[in-house]
């Protein structure tokens, strides 16, 4: 651990890095690093084994948060002790906890989907809304999906908004960016895993009447567009979320948390 120094600046090069990382995925891939915010995901990403290599921390915190921090105090790179003003500079939520972290990605073979024959897995094609991603990666961890593939055109997961929506989950489970989800549904088919869409089509069968087990994966779409036709085309079968007729469509995230309890009950 380096020597705690004092950040009273907003215009400060190591705040203006912080920042950056928060805002740009291209700079968080560019760094191999993403940030954290709150003494909760601060801790999660250390305990999934995510490298510290800046910690923010304003004087009121780290009194706060000492021992669930302590680790962490230990193995950062540095350590900078902030002032509320440049905590509040640094925030993307209304009442900062001040703590904040810089943490080096998870290496590519830690986070690979594993792809085995009886393995439940989820596929999330062209999403837009970082909130949706979010949901569905905590709800994912939380019943035991063996794995998560996203599209390259879905939010990143590193993202701060991702995070906070994951409360940690995205740590939990192996999750995979796809550059072709059609390249990708091949590989699945061929390794015995049925290949679901979940996708209004003339064939779809009600997910009442599928046995989603071991062995089996859904494609989610976008959530204005649904899911693409060559990558439909790919899928074993279509399957639908029986509802009312005078319904509307559920949201990505609702849909995918039934899709996955029914693969995990």
């Amino acid at each position: 651990m380096t020597y705690m120094q004092t950040i009273t600046s907003r215009d400060n090069s190591q705040v203006k890095n912080y920042i950056q990382l928060a805002s740009s995925r291209k700079e968080r891939a560019a760094q191999g690093q993403f940030v954290t915010e709150g003494c909760k995901l601060t801790r999660e990403a250390y305990d999934a084994g995510c490298v510290p290599a800046t910690l923010f921390v304003t004087k009121s915190a780290a009194e706060k948060y000492s021992q669930e921090l302590e680790e962490i105090f230990l193995s950062a790179q540095n350590i900078y002790e902030i002032s509320d003003s440049v905590s509040q500079k640094m925030t993307q939520t209304v009442t900062p906890q001040g703590v904040f972290g810089i943490f080096h990605m998870l290496d590519k073979e830690r986070q690979d989907v594993k792809i085995n024959d009886n393995g439940r897995y989820l596929l999330l094609s062209s999403l837009q809304d970082p909130g949706n991603i979010g949901t569905i990666l905590r709800t994912a961890a939380a019943l035991g999906i063996d794995g998560i593939f996203l599209s390259s055109d879905c939010p990143d997961i590193y993202s701060p908004k991702v995070l906070r929506c994951t409360m940690g989950g995205v740590f939990k489970l192996p999750v995979t960016v796809s550059l072709d989800l059609r390249q990708l549904i091949s590989r699945l088919k061929n390794a015995g895993i049925t290949v679901y869409a979940a996708a209004l089509t003339d064939d779809a069968v009600s997910l009442k009447d599928v046995c989603l087990g071991s062995g089996c994966a859904v494609v989610i779409g976008n959530e204005g567009n649904g899911i693409r036709g060559d990558v439909l085309a790919e899928c074993s079968r279509a399957l639908i979320i029986p509802m009312r007729p005078d319904s509307e469509s559920l949201n990505a995230a609702m849909a995918a948390g039934i899709i996955m309890w029914e693969m995990t009950k």
